[in-house]
C-alpha cells in the first residue's frame, strides 16, 4: 500500500494510539472541549457588543458546518458577555434545527426564544436593525405555529424576504440555500436542491471560500446526475474549515459519487481525527472510512475500525455506537462474505427506535447465509427483518430531537424493500430461481423510486448487484452484466460490482 491511502492509514493509526480515551467518546464537544482551529471566514455585521463578537462569529461558522452542539455553546458564551445580544439567541435557537438529519428540538428552541422575551412582539422589539429583525423573524417562523412542513416553508419564505431586502448578505443567502434543502426534510427533492444550488452558487461567485456556500453546494449536488458539479466545492470545503469534523467529511460525498477512493479515505481519516480530538465518536466518518477501505481491498484497516466500534460499545454503549456497530458489521459481512463472528453477533437495540442500521444488518446476514446454502438461517433473518419493520410503525412519531428516537417513513419503506429482496435470495437458494429473481426485481423497482444520495448504500449491498450475482449463478451473464453496469452507474468503482461485471463479460462469456 503506497500513496494517499498509505498516508491516511498511518495518520489514523497514529491518532488511535495517541488519543485512546477521546477516540471512544460519542458525545459532541461541550463547553469544556472547545472546537479549536479555523472554521473559515465570513463578514456578518451586527449590533452585539465587541467583547461578544469572537464567540458569536465562531458560533455562526460552526452552524454553517453543522457542528450544532459546539455552535450552541459559542452562542451562549456570546450571551454571557452581552445578555441583550439578540442574534446570539437567534443562533442558539437555530442550533436546535438539523434540517437534513430529520432532527429538531422544538421545545428547546422555543425555550431559547423565551429567554429573549415572553412574546414574539417583545422579542422583535429588541432587534436593533431591520436586518436583525429579519433574521429573528426567520426563527420565529421556524419555531412558530403549524406543522414542521408548514414551519419549514415559513422559514424559507422569511429568509427569501431577508435576501430580497439585503441581497449582499452572503450568510442570509447561504441560510436560504439551506432552507431550500430542508423543505423536504431528510428526503431529497431535486427541484428544491437545485434552488439551493442556485443560491449557494451566488454566494460562491462573490466569496469562493464561504463555508456555508461550499457546504450546501456539496449537499445540493449529492446525486448521480449532479455530483461532478460538486467536485469544485468538495476540494475546497475541508481546507477552508479544517477544525470542523463535518467539513472534513462532507467532500467524501462527492468523492464517493466519482469513485475517488483515495480522496474519500483521506477526507474521512481527517474527519475522524478531528472528531476524536474534540471528544466526539466520529462514527459517521468511521463508517464511510471503513466502506472506502473495503473498496480498496484494505480489509485489515476496515476490520480494525469495525472492532474499534465494538470495543466502544463494550466500554460504554450508546445509541450512536450501537447503531454504528450494526451497520459496520453489515458492511463487513457483505464486502467480505466472512463467517468471522465479528459480523454475526447481535447488537443490542434497546432504547433505539431507528431501524435503518439494524435492518441492514438483518439483510446482510440473510444474504450471506443464503449464498452459503444455509437457507434456514437466511429465513430466520428475514423473519427478524419483517418483525422489526412491523413493530417500528408505532415509532413513526415525526421529527424529534434525536434521530434514534423515531423511525422515518423512508426507513420503513427501506425495511420492506430489503425484506422483499431477501425473500428473493432465499427463494433462489431453494431452487426457485425465477421466483427469486422476480422478487429481487420487485425490490429494485421500489428502491429505484426512492431518493438517492451518496454514501455506503443503505442496503449495504446494492440490490442490482445482488441481482447480478444471482443471474451469474443462474448462468445468465448478459443479464448479469446489465445489472452490474446499472450498479456501477450509481456506485462508481464499487469493488464487488466491478468484479462481477468482469466475470460476466470475461473470456468465453456471453455477457460481452
Amino acid at each position: 500500500m503506497t500513496g494517499p491511502t498509505a498516508r491516511a492509514a498511518a495518520l489514523l493509526l497514529a491518532l488511535c494510539c495517541a488519543t485512546p480515551v477521546l477516540a471512544h467518546q460519542e458525545t459532541q464537544p461541550s463547553a469544556a472541549v472547545a472546537v479549536a482551529g479555523s472554521l473559515g471566514e465570513t463578514n456578518f455585521p451586527n449590533s452585539g457588543a465587541a467583547a461578544a463578537q469572537p464567540d458569536f462569529m465562531r458560533g455562526l461558522l460552526l452552524l454553517h458546518s453543522f457542528e450544532f452542539d459546539a455552535a450552541r455553546e459559542s452562542f451562549r458564551a456570546a450571551q454571557a458577555k452581552d445578555p441583550g445580544f439578540v442574534l446570539a439567541y437567534w443562533g442558539e435557537a437555530l442550533s436546535h434545527n438539523m434540517p437534513l438529519w430529520g432532527e429538531q428540538d422544538l421545545e428547546a428552541a422555543r425555550a431559547v426564544l423565551q429567554r429573549l422575551g415572553p412574546t414574539r412582539e417583545a422579542r422583535m422589539n429588541r432587534a436593533a436593525t431591520e436586518r436583525e429583525r429579519g433574521y429573528l423573524a426567520s426563527v420565529e417562523a421556524l419555531y412558530g405555529d403549524g406543522s414542521k412542513v408548514e414551519r419549514d416553508a415559513s422559514f424559507n419564505r422569511a429568509l427569501g424576504e431577508l435576501t430580497r431586502k439585503f441581497p449582499d448578505d452572503l450568510d442570509a443567502r447561504s441560510f436560504l440555500a439551506l432552507s431550500w434543502l430542508g423543505l423536504s426534510g431528510s428526503t431529497r427533492d431535486t427541484a428544491n436542491y437545485m434552488r439551493a444550488a442556485a443560491e449557494a452558487e451566488t454566494v460562491y461567485e462573490v466569496d469562493p471560500r464561504h463555508p456555508g456556500a461550499l457546504h450546501y453546494l456539496v449537499h445540493a449536488y449529492d446525486d448521480p446526475v449532479h455530483a461532478p458539479l460538486g467536485l469544485r466545492a468538495a476540494r475546497r470545503y475541508g481546507k477552508v474549515a479544517p477544525a470542523a469534523a463535518h467539513a472534513q467529511h462532507m467532500p467524501s460525498h462527492i468523492f464517493f459519487a466519482l469513485g475517488l477512493w483515495d480522496d474519500a479515505i483521506a477526507a474521512n481519516v481527517a474527519s475522524l481525527a478531528t472528531a476524536r480530538s474534540q471528544g466526539q465518536g466520529g462514527y459517521h466518518a468511521l463508517e464511510w472510512l471503513a466502506y472506502a477501505y473495503l473498496q480498496q481491498g484494505m480489509r485489515d484497516d476496515a476490520a480494525k475500525l469495525v472492532q474499534s466500534v465494538a470495543d466502544d460499545v463494550a466500554r460504554k454503549p450508546t445509541q450512536g455506537n450501537r447503531t454504528s456497530l450494526a451497520y459496520a458489521r453489515a458492511m463487513w459481512l457483505i464486502e467480505t462474505g466472512s463467517a468471522d463472528p465479528m459480523g454475526w453477533e447481535d447488537v443490542d437495540e434497546t432504547g433505539i427506535k431507528a431501524i435503518f442500521a439494524f435492518s441492514a444488518y438483518d439483510f446482510a446476514r440473510g444474504v450471506v447465509a443464503a449464498r452459503s446454502g444455509n437457507v434456514s438461517a437466511a429465513e430466520a433473518q428475514a423473519r427478524r427483518l419483517r418483525a422489526r419493520s412491523d413493530a417500528a410503525r408505532a415509532n413513526a412519531v415525526g421529527v424529534v430531537a434525536s434521530r434514534y428516537d423515531s423511525v422515518t417513513p423512508e426507513e420503513l419503506e427501506q425495511g420492506q424493500i430489503l425484506a422483499t429482496a431477501l425473500d428473493g435470495a432465499i427463494l433462489f437458494g431453494q431452487g426457485k430461481q425465477d421466483n427469486g429473481l422476480d422478487s429481487v426485481r420487485e425490490a429494485i423497482a421500489r428502491a429505484d423510486s426512492m431518493a438517492f444520495e451518496y454514501g455506503p448504500p443503505y442496503s449495504v449491498k446494492p440490490l442490482d448487484e445482488l441481482l447480478g450475482d444471482l443471474l451469474l449463478t443462474a448462468g445468465r451473464p448478459v443479464e448479469a452484466a446489465a445489472a452490474y453496469r446499472k450498479t456501477l452507474a450509481v456506485h462508481p468503482d464499487r469493488r464487488l460490482a466491478v468484479a462481477g461485471l468482469a466475470t460476466a463479460v470475461g473470456p468465453g462469456s456471453r455477457g460481452d
